[in-house]
């Protein structure tokens, strides 16, 4: 099949994103991008994509993996002990609008990829192993992904929704305090 592709500097998070698919092509490692109304490749693993997008918005992927951790310790979500939970959702804001990407497996291993929570409609069991991913506009994915996977993810990524709102709206009581803030930390310079 024949993908159009769009350099990793081309890329922007936007809120047409499905998924985020690994897949290799010819011996090498490209990340299938799944929007509402177009499919496409980036010439790069998706957990250096989901690093790029991260940077762009002036932050690492481990810095958000740790926000959602905290998020989810003060939710008390169980947990064995203390440990960092690494299949966690994340939070990428751009100004007034959040974005949360959950993984389908371990954040930083090749066959994960992430899935736009706000664009997911649900699933359905397709064989024993395969479940068809809705998503908004029709789009329909076909994935090997566990149906406790896939339910766990949806469960933490509105609980990660929520707090993270209720932290905004808590930390920032003026919307227009926010964007300032926001549009400040953009022109930031080391």
């Amino acid at each position: 099949m024949n993908y159009k592709i769009v350099k990793l500097y081309d890329f922007c998070l936007n809120p047409n994103i499905c998924m985020l698919k690994p897949i290799v092509l010819e011996g090498r490692n490209y990340s299938l991008v799944f929007e509402t109304k177009r499919m496409y490749v980036v010439p790069c693993t998706v957990t250096r994509l989901i690093n790029r997008i991260c940077a762009s918005l002036g932050t690492t992927l481990d810095a958000a993996l740790d926000y959602s951790n905290s998020i989810f310790k003060d939710a008390h979500i169980k947990t064995n002990k203390d440990e960092i939970m690494i299949k966690l959702p994340i939070v990428l804001s751009v100004i007034n609008q959040s974005y949360i990407l959950f993984p389908t497996a371990s954040p930083r291993k090749k066959h994960a990829a992430w899935i736009l929570w706000q664009n997911f409609r649900g699933h359905s069991t397709i064989g024993q192993h395969e479940i068809r991913l809705h998503f908004k506009n029709d789009v329909f994915i076909d994935e090997q992904i566990s149906f406790t996977t896939l339910s766990r993810q949806q469960y933490y990524s509105s609980i990660l929704y929520f707090r993270h709102m209720d932290d905004m709206l808590t930390n920032y009581q003026n919307p227009l305090q926010m964007l300032f803030n926001a549009r400040s930390d953009l022109f930031l310079v080391p």
